[in-house]
């Protein structure tokens, strides 16, 4: 559970696209709002990442043509993408003042113009999205990938990214790359899923303020929706068994993508207001009992939130002065990197 929740508006029962208008009548007024996570402190990048993990190793049960790659680049590619990235960027904003939806711009761009961290990760969208295309232009359909990005510990601290890509020819995810060097593991087994999901919840020392960002093909661990094991989590009623069971036996919480697709609207409703009524809550890993009141809870929950402070994990505030800081360190870093190349 978010050591930093909050509660927001459920779109089901509000006027939207999806209802043309037509708002539902909710039959228990605690589904109204539903909890959301902060998606920086140490439980909700947990989460997320034993999500990708569980959905990883579905997807290499049946697929096994997996292989392990990590991608970089050269400092003259990057300096390329990252005028490219920010000349889109501008582009795109100027269209939306245009059209007068600057608002909606800001929220979803973060910034007017590219700095900093959104830099390094929109590098890596291009790249991506590009070498993607130039595989489908070659093979006739996209290259299935997973890839998480990462800031380099070396003195150039250079954005790459570790992941996983289903294809056989180990000679075209070379040169399809084309912006740096390319490493190909030898196999993918469930120690390769450890080691790539450790940077969804990596906590970098010199990038406090950085969140890795993943880049993915649709529909990754899908089979597990075609195993037998699956039909035990089908709705139940009272009995419905939501969690997913390792090949080791350890429980977890069922990724959201499988929820989403075992259990209609109407179900994952009733299964919320089950646990509400149970009147317990969880805060790593730990169960509090609520029917008498709360004040354990919020102990707990101070006691996380130092551990999480502690552990250096964001949180739902924003720390300007540090932002500003390696916002800065990484403006230095890229004008480092121009001087190192126009003096080549």
């Amino acid at each position: 559970m978010c050591l930093y929740p909050k509660l927001i508006k459920n779109k089901k029962y509000v006027a939207n696209k999806k209802n043309g208008g037509d708002v539902p009548q909710a039959t228990d007024e605690r589904v109204l709002w539903v909890p959301a996570g902060c998606g920086k402190c140490m439980e909700c990048r947990k989460q997320k990442a034993r999500q990708w993990q569980v959905r990883l190793l579905e997807d290499i049960r049946t697929n096994k043509n997996a292989r392990f790659v990590t991608y970089t680049f050269s400092d003259e590619n990057l300096n390329k993408i990252e005028k490219i990235v920010t000349k889109e960027h501008r582009e795109t904003i100027i269209e939306l003042e245009k059209k007068g939806q600057l608002k909606e711009s800001k929220r979803k761009n973060k910034a007017k113009y590219l700095t900093g961290y959104n830099r390094d990760n929109e590098v890596c969208r291009y790249a991506v999205r590009k070498y993607c295309e130039r595989w489908r232009k070659k093979f006739g359909k996209t290259l299935r990938h997973w890839l998480v990005t990462e800031l380099g510990s070396n003195n150039t601290e250079r954005v790459h990214m570790h992941g996983i890509v289903w294809t056989n020819d180990d000679k075209s995810i070379v040169e399809k790359w084309q912006y740096g060097q390319v490493y190909i593991g030898t196999f993918v087994n469930e120690k390769t899923i450890n080691y790539i999901i450790k940077y969804v919840n990596k906590v970098d020392e010199k990038h406090k303020e950085y969140q890795s960002k993943i880049f993915t093909s649709k529909g990754i661990g899908k089979e597990y929706l075609d195993r037998k094991d699956s039909e035990k989590n089908k709705y139940k009623e009272e009995e419905t068994k939501e969690t997913y069971t390792t090949r080791q036996g350890v429980k977890l919480n069922m990724p959201i993508y499988y929820r989403n697709k075992i259990y209609s609207e109407e179900e994952r409703e009733k299964l919320w207001l089950k646990k509400l009524d149970k009147k317990e809550r969880w805060i790593s890993g730990i169960k509090v009992d609520i029917s008498k009141g709360e004040e354990e809870y919020y102990k707990l929950l101070k006691e996380m939130r130092m551990k999480n402070k502690r552990l250096g994990y964001g949180n739902d505030e924003k720390n300007w002065e540090l932002k500003k800081y390696e916002n800065e360190r990484r403006n230095l870093k890229r004008l480092e990197r121009l001087n190192k190349n126009s003096a080549t």
